[in-house]
């Protein structure tokens, strides 16, 4: 029975990411076509981390998971800060005012979404609980570097100068009520070491506190194609999902071949000059490997990217042969094109 409730699990996990990738790439196509308002941006940017987040609690839930087997994903964490932000504000916001100055163009980080989102939960939290009465809360983010900066001010009652040493410590906590204690910042720090990063606090009684991150970051650069138009085979069998990728590909200057399963795939790269396979993991008939495997019989250059609405077993390109890369449902579009633009070599 337990065998049969982890396939269950791992078709409910790609089903549900089919899902939501057909929502991810619904969103990018609303934002490249509409020109959107910050505003509606910054709603947009909330689908969207939301959809990851709800992606990474199914897979935790059904036991899907591997974090030491898992694929990053790129992140924006200006909106996961609005998101946590916009939690509080229908119930603090006539006692605290929220000061947002997030870098329009902040580089990205790799990561699990639902671990930046307990950061910041947590960190919002602390600070929301330190102020009696009103007060502000500031949040600003900067690239540095090849990092990024993350900077919480608040005007609470501050932390003793003696306890500030140990508020990194488990089971910590300066709240005299255990049952409101959180997730505490101990949790916090691991987090933010595992993904080699600083945290450091700041504090003055009477005045409020000020929390300090640092986190490598990707750097951002131009991902738009070069001259010279190159024709990208996608074999999916979601129908709605295949209209918008190539919609989204098309935008971006590529032609594009569509495929529905692993034999329209093999025939298409007979017939027609590709210079690059997108290829789904599960199709019906022949699956994205099977067919990758054929294809590198008589075509060993061809590059080739598998994507995979299900934790993939051997984890890494690296381990399989014939992948170029592989990049997991839901996905970020931009996370994708990087991937197509880097083997193509733009």
């Amino acid at each position: 029975m337990s065998e049969d409730f982890s396939k269950s699990s791992k078709h409910f996990a790609h089903d549900l990411n089919n899902i939501l990738t057909r929502i991810l790439n619904t969103v990018e196509l609303i934002k490249r076509k509409t020109g959107t308002s910050a505003e509606v941006t910054s709603l947009l940017d909330s689908i969207e981390s939301s959809a990851y987040i709800a992606s990474e609690l199914v897979e935790d839930a059904l036991g899907t998971a591997d974090r030491n087997n898992s694929l990053p994903r790129r992140i924006n964490l200006n909106s996961i800060v609005n998101d946590v932000v916009r939690t509080f504000l229908h119930q603090w916001k006539e006692q605290i005012s929220f000061q947002l100055d997030l870098f329009p163009q902040l580089n990205a980080v790799y990561g699990k979404y639902t671990d930046y989102y307990r950061i910041f939960l947590n960190l919002i939290t602390n600070s929301v609980e330190a102020i009696d009465g009103t007060g502000e809360i500031a949040i600003s983010t900067k690239n540095i570097g090849d990092s990024i900066q993350i900077i919480i001010n608040d005007t609470g009652k501050g932390i003793p100068r003696e306890i500030i040493p140990h508020i990194f410590e488990d089971n910590f906590s300066t709240k005299t009520n255990n049952d409101s204690r959180g997730v505490g910042l101990a949790i916090v720090k691991k987090i933010i070491d595992n993904y080699h990063g600083t945290l450091s606090i700041s504090s003055e009684i009477g005045k409020g506190t000020s929390i300090n991150i640092v986190l490598p970051a990707l750097i951002r650069r131009d991902i738009s194609v070069k001259p010279g138009k190159k024709t990208i085979l996608i074999a999916e069998d979601e129908d709605i999902l295949l209209e918008l990728l190539s919609e989204l590909l098309q935008s971006c200057n590529y032609d594009v071949l569509t495929a529905r399963n692993g034999t329209e795939a093999l025939d298409k790269i007979k017939s027609k000059s590709i210079d690059l396979l997108l290829i789904d993991q599960k199709m019906p008939g022949m699956n994205g490997t099977d067919c990758i495997n054929e294809i590198r019989k008589s075509n060993a250059l061809l590059p080739i990217i598998l994507v995979t609405g299900s934790q993939f077993v051997n984890g890494s390109s690296n381990t399989i042969s014939g992948i170029n890369k592989i990049v997991k449902k839901p996905y970020n579009f931009e996370e994708l094109l990087t991937a197509i633009n880097d083997l193509l070599g733009f």
